[in-house]
């Protein structure tokens, strides 16, 4: 756990909160603290004692900072940096970030949270790449304005750093079965470390060398680097690099001065790099260490060492030169990281290497073969020509001669047919002689058999044991991979090791400080009953030479880092001599500790034995730290389990509160409703009316929470029946319409009314509950212009038989869906906030809670019930230009026999207009395109619209019609009503009715917005002009029949 989030001790708190009180606060713009707004001061209070990094941003004219003890690690050397403005602290980042995030909440009134934003701070003497969440909320001044803003922080770099890093190790995993040998292995790592935001490049070098040689004449050849064309043409190295030469002549390096260290002091760590203008490749190889280096434009790389064995006298030192990230500190898990980087290519090149040898031994076998055949082919014609010359005359000689029995014997044997040579070959025989073969030829091809099969046997041999160590090593990384117990794991690759390398017993010893000198985990022979593989690593020798190679072997290894063997010493484990074989297990470049194998007294250990023991402490080493992230991930597990408790728990209490507050406030309402019907004052009447819309807010925030609490506990069900769908949507459109009229917003409905099916079957309630959230939301952030609601269906395939017990037959029922979209041109969404306006309490700008009702449910309870049903819901906003959310509902549209018995009485499964209005002629004047459009939707099925957005053309329209028909054209006109279009109007109107034949056939029909000044003006004209009638905006199908009705037209 980060220091940040450690518990602070009361004594250290005390000192800081003291330091902050005692602070000349009179020096800055803010004044003494004395003369703070309340709401100020008791957020500083609660800042200075809250454990968590927390700080306030004072005064928007100069944003000065306030902060409390636990965000001092955010600083870093930045600290103290009380009553200092903003801008001065982090002028790194002020311009670019801090002051739109500052301006976006200070314009909006919304605070917002950001999740593991990266940031380039300059707050420990470089360019450090930092990662966020933040959270940013107004302090409101009691006047209402904003005087500060809270910020809650935790830093999350290390966090970020350690999955993209694990993402990377866990790659390495997937590319070995690609690698085809040692240089395609270069090439395979390189490509999966390009364009690494952690590793920046990656050079390559080979050194191959003999045991033992003199450095000064070894050649360093770079083999592949990150910079490299996926073509492997080209290689674009930068010029900030030292010159990185295809071959390098490591000799001209041995009297070089390496002694030129500048050390480099950060808050995680400090370190001493080499400052030099080439790759320190010598150095490395000679010391056999890690080298960090200081290159000439200040960045940085690291050096590291790696040794392959190629076979008895020749070794492959490998040097892996590493960029360091500039915007990260050289820190001890940043060196961890390369650790780990580098067994993983350290495991790579082995594989490659193993795919060589096999590739070699083929090679080799096939070339002897090869060899053998054209040897006896060779042979077979030398032998061929002289041979027939010896026979030619005995043949001759045989054919004069009498067939007597005893010659003929005698002949035979002098005379082997062809056939009789070469019978057993294809049976499987190696060689064949023929008769008669001396003593000393049959000993000569004995010998060669038996050398021949020896170097079969070795090349077999050598097959076998690297396939076996590949299978080894691949089953410790599906141990390390399939479980999680570190002991278990060590315990089964010590089962392993035993099963291969015949010892004693085995141990593995822990050097950790919790466990100093620990034997984690013994095992002995007969202790389990396991089946040993038959001497799978014994060398084969042909010869008496094997103690000097024993010797050699030794005297190698103990000269090498890493490695003890010990012929003959006593031992307190078993209490007795050994002979024991030591490797050491290392994290990091830190010693962790041993794994020892114990033999009897004097035996002697191979060659193969060692290296295989070296490359189980590899992965060894890599189980450790796999199981060490695993106890990471695990921690984060349960903490991530907590918040979810702790959530639950504030659902849980959330909805008991809503709970009880309900039965009151249904109480009060009720109250309020009876106080409405008897004689009141005005402002007794004002002051019922701010209680009764006190009272309808909390009882839908009530409501809200409880809805929210239903949904989270996934215990919110949707009823279906069947219903008029445009009826049961019209009264939440009506309400909402005239909430929209007191701002003086329109709203325009728009309905597709030729495809929209009149009779549905779905969950009425909740589509009106979803349609409700929505419009109150456009409504509460729309201050200007105008909301559009339109409603069509959508078309989905699929056609599903009803099966249900209850039905009478089966019935066809075809499924659709519901399309709404509501568009406003309200104050819009924040971009940052879009991603997050789905969740529960959550509101893109914290001062709309301050100016308007609601609690941040409203789009968490429409996503939660539009995802019920089946459907999807969408939103797309620009901030300050508006918002056009969207929805889509599944419905059952029902065959008429699937109707109730008064629905089907009606005869009408679609919306209809009566045939008396389908033949009247109607005119619409208005000067919104949108409400042109909506009402033209409703009567698409009237033979004659028309549609003009000023009186001078639908004047011109009525004349021109007259004059070649001679007569009117319309029977119904639609006028747009507004303030200061009264005189025009009223002109248009006498105008007209001087080109009316009949003056009783005409109605004249205002569109009005329900405002009182509005309202007051209809009844104005309606009173000086005869046959005028009304109908308020927002206009649905049932407000235009209806209005038909009363005029008498059905």
């Amino acid at each position: 756990m980060s220091s940040s989030l450690m518990m602070l001790s009361e004594s250290e708190n005390s000192n800081f909160i003291d330091m902050v009180y005692n602070y000349v606060w009179s020096s800055t713009p803010l004044g003494p603290m004395d003369t703070w707004d309340a709401a100020l001061k008791n957020a500083t209070n609660l800042c200075l004692k809250t454990e968590f990094p927390m700080c306030i941003f004072i005064d928007p004219s100069n944003w000065t900072l306030l902060y409390n003890k636990a965000f001092v690690p955010i600083l870093m050397a930045k600290h103290p940096a009380l009553g200092k403005q903003v801008k001065d602290v982090w002028p790194e980042i002020y311009e670019i970030r801090i002051s739109i995030e500052f301006n976006n909440v200070v314009t909006t009134g919304k605070g917002f949270y950001l999740h593991d934003q990266h940031c380039i701070l300059q707050r420990d003497g470089y360019d450090e790449g930092a990662y966020f969440n933040y959270s940013y909320s107004p302090i409101f001044k009691s006047d209402g304005k904003i005087c500060a803003l809270w910020c809650i922080t935790q830093e999350t770099t290390q966090q970020v750093l350690n999955a993209r890093r694990l993402k990377l190790l866990g790659e390495f995993g997937h590319l070995t079965s690609s690698i085809e040998s040692l240089e395609s292995a270069c090439h395979i790592i390189t490509k999966a470390l390009k364009n690494n935001e952690d590793i920046p490049y990656t050079l390559i070098y080979f050194v191959k060398h003999k045991l033992n040689t003199d450095s000064d004449s070894l050649i360093a050849h770079l083999m592949t680097t990150t910079f490299d064309s996926d073509d492997k043409e080209k290689r674009n190295i930068p010029d900030y690099l030292p010159e990185s030469l295809e071959t390098i002549d490591l000799a001209k390096d041995a009297n070089k001065s390496y002694d030129t260290y500048k050390e480099l002091k950060r808050s995680a760590a400090t370190y001493s790099f080499l400052k030099c203008d080439s790759w320190p490749i010598y150095l490395v190889l000679k010391e056999g260490r890690t080298v960090k280096v200081l290159l000439n434009d200040e960045s940085q790389a690291v050096l590291f060492p790696i040794k392959i064995t190629l076979d008895n006298d020749h070794v492959l030192s490998v040097v892996l030169i590493y960029g360091i990230s500039r915007s990260c500190t050289l820190d001890d898990r940043y060196m961890e990281f390369f650790n780990l980087v580098t067994n993983q290519i350290y495991v790579l090149l082995q594989h490659g290497k193993s795919v060589e040898d096999e590739k070699n031994q083929n090679k080799i076998l096939a070339e002897m073969n090869y060899q053998k055949i054209t040897f006896l082919q060779g042979i077979s014609h030398e032998l061929k020509t002289p041979l027939s010359l010896m026979l030619s005359p005995l043949d001759d000689v045989i054919n004069i001669c009498t067939q007597e029995p005893l010659l003929m014997s005698h002949l035979q044997i002098i005379r082997p047919s062809e056939t009789s040579k070469i019978q057993g070959l294809d049976k499987g025989a190696d060689d064949y002689l023929i008769k008669p073969f001396s003593t000393r030829e049959l000993i000569f091809r004995i010998r060669a058999n038996i050398e021949c099969s020896i170097l079969r046997r070795k090349i077999l041999y050598n097959r076998y044991k690297q396939e076996d160590i590949k299978q080894l090593l691949l089953s410790i990384i599906n141990m390390i991979l399939s479980d999680s117990d570190l002991d278990k794991i060590l315990l089964d690759i010590t089962k392993e090791i035993y099963r291969r390398l015949p010892c004693e017993k085995i141990f593995i010893i822990s050097n950790e400080p919790s466990r100093n000198n620990k034997i984690v985990i013994p095992y002995e022979n007969g202790s389990e009953d396991l089946t040993p593989i038959i001497i799978p690593f014994t060398e084969i020798n042909d010869n008496n030479s094997n103690s000097q190679l024993f010797t050699r072997s030794q005297k190698y290894f103990n000269e090498n880092s890493g490695i003890d063997i010990s012929l003959d010493i006593y031992s307190d484990e078993v209490h007795k001599n050994v002979s024991i074989l030591s490797v050491e297990i290392r994290l990091d470049n830190n010693f962790w500790g041993w794994i020892k194998l114990y033999r009897s007294q004097n035996s002697v250990w191979f060659d193969s034995e060692i290296e295989l023991l070296q490359q189980i402490s590899n992965h060894i080493s890599l189980a450790i730290t796999y199981a060490k992230l695993l106890e990471e991930i695990e921690e984060k597990e349960i903490q991530i389990k907590s918040a979810e408790f702790a959530n639950d728990a504030k659902t849980q209490i959330l909805a008991n509160t809503s709970h009880e507050l309900r039965t009151p406030l249904g109480a009060i309402v009720g109250i309020i409703s009876s106080l409405e019907s008897t004689t009141l004052t005005t402002e007794q009447k004002d002051m019922l009316n701010i209680t009764s819309n006190a009272a309808d807010i909390v009882l839908s925030i009530v409501n809200d929470v409880l809805n929210a609490a239903k949904l989270e506990a996934k215990k919110l069900i949707l009823v279906n029946r069947t219903f008029d769908l445009l009826n049961s949507l019209e009264s939440t459109i009506v309400i909402f319409g005239k909430k929209a009229a007191t701002k003086n917003i329109e709203l325009i409905v728009n309905c597709e009314i030729d495809i929209l099916p009149r009779y549905v079957k779905s969950d009425p309630e909740r589509l009106n509950q979803v349609l409700t959230h929505l419009l109150s939301n456009s409504v509460k952030f729309t201050n200007e212009g105008g909301i559009i609601l339109t409603i069509s269906m959508q078309p989905q395939e699929g056609i599903e038989k009803n099966n249900e017990k209850n039905s009478s037959c089966d019935q066809v029922v075809k499924k659709e869906k519901l399309l709404i979209e509501l568009s406003d041109t309200g104050i819009g969404i924040n971009p940052e906030y879009i991603k997050h306006a789905w969740e529960c309490f959550s509101q893109g700008d914290m001062s709309m809670t301050k100016k308007q009702d609601g609690a941040g449910l409203g789009l968490s309870i429409c996503k939660n019930l539009v995802e019920i049903n089946g459907g999807e819901i969408k939103v797309e906003s620009q901030l300050g230009k508006g918002s056009k959310f969207s929805f889509t509902w599944n419905v059952e549209i029902l065959s008429m026999p699937s109707l109730s018995a008064e629905t089907h009485f009606n005869k009408q499964t679609s919306y209809v207009l009566p045939h008396t209005i389908r033949k009247k002629r109607i005119l619409i004047i208005h000067s919104a395109e949108n409400l042109r459009s909506s009402i033209l939707n409703y009567l698409k099925s009237v033979e004659k619209v028309d549609t003009f957005d000023t009186f001078e053309k639908s004047i011109k329209a009525i004349k021109t019609y007259k004059e070649l028909y001679d007569q009117f054209t319309y029977d119904i006109v639609f006028i747009g009503l507004y303030e200061n279009n009264k005189e025009e109007i009223i002109n248009f109107l006498f105008e007209l009715k001087e080109l009316l034949i009949d003056n009783n056939n005409l109605a004249i029909i205002f569109i009005v917005f329900p405002n009182n000044e509005r309202i007051a003006l209809a009844r104005e004209l309606m009173e000086k002009i005869l046959g005028t009638f009304v109908v308020y905006t927002p206009i649905t199908l049932n407000k235009l029949i209806n209005q038909f009705f009363y005029m008498g037209i059905y």
